[in-house]
């Protein structure tokens, strides 16, 4: 089984994610544009012995990543997965600014070796179509801000997995596999809606006991092509599955999601986001419970 966290701490209440609410998300986002109200969720974790963190490289991400950085204690006992790329974004950037300027912002930062570097590598996998070089140089761009910190697993976003998946490239993910792996140290992980199609991708790139996260919860929300066909595939295949959308995004009260997750018997791995102390401490009692 790959080494990873068995629960992991989610950021969307940090971005304001809310599958079931948009107002709730709102509200959420208003809260955690005060990094120190973050950096008490991180301790809340903690404290419940909870060491891993999954961050999608949102726009404020460089702020969250300072900050830890910042803090040793942070630092030092946090394992940090990543989400890539963040796909609102790049849509929201490329609308908004178009391409030019778009790849402009994403130097800031960076020294003018490493523009220079950037800039001749992306020209170069342009010129020659080099489709598969030019995510390599996207993904070098999204894990920046996570300079210094200790990066465990490196997630594929799962709209971009199931277009790989739709589109049976097979390339990309035998790319994103080895490039993670060899350039970052970090685990090749993906992200997934539909558990049992994109395992069968797997399999046909030749990708064996890989970490995949995808929803798993009671009410079957998010899970395709339905919730039996993922049970049945979970308990089939030699994948480490993180559960995420537990909570059927907050439909489902944790006693009744966790009790039926881990009764699966296959899911070791979940990744949650709480928002307060009294929210952190009895979810992960329940988890811990459980697991």
């Amino acid at each position: 089984m790959n080494n990873i966290d068995s629960i992991i701490l989610g950021d969307n209440q940090f971005f304001g994610v809310n599958h079931m609410s948009q107002d709730k998300g709102m509200q959420t986002y208003e809260k955690f544009k005060d990094l120190s109200e973050i950096k008490k969720v991180l301790y809340y974790a903690m404290d419940n012995g909870v060491k891993g963190v999954m961050f999608s490289t949102h726009p404020a991400i460089y702020s969250i990543t300072d900050m830890i950085r910042a803090d040793s204690v942070l630092k030092n006992n946090f394992s940090i997965y990543v989400n890539v790329p963040y796909i609102v974004k790049y849509i929201r950037m490329i609308s908004e600014m178009g391409a030019y300027n778009t790849v402009k912002s994403m130097l800031v930062g960076k020294t003018f070796v490493d523009k220079i570097k950037y800039i001749m590598h992306s020209g170069y996998n342009i010129v020659t179509n080099d489709y598969l070089g030019i995510t390599n140089r996207l993904i070098d761009v999204e894990l920046a801000p996570f300079h210094g910190l200790n990066i465990k697993a490196v997630f594929l976003h799962n709209v971009l997995s199931d277009l790989v998946l739709g589109y049976d490239m097979i390339d990309v993910l035998r790319n994103f596999d080895n490039y993670i792996s060899k350039k970052f140290g970090a685990m090749p992980a993906y992200g997934t809606l539909n558990y049992p199609m994109f395992c069968d991708l797997l399999d046909k790139a030749e990708i064996k006991k890989s970490i995949i996260m995808t929803a798993v919860n009671k009410k079957g929300f998010l899970m395709n092509p339905d919730r039996e066909a993922c049970e049945k595939k979970i308990k089939e295949d030699l994948h480490t599955v993180v559960a995420m959308a537990t909570l059927a995004s907050g439909s489902l009260a944790p006693e009744e999601a966790y009790e039926y997750l881990f009764s699966l018997g296959n899911i070791k791995h979940v990744i949650v986001g709480v928002s307060s102390q009294k929210h952190a401490d009895e979810t992960f009692k329940i988890i811990h419970k459980y697991l």
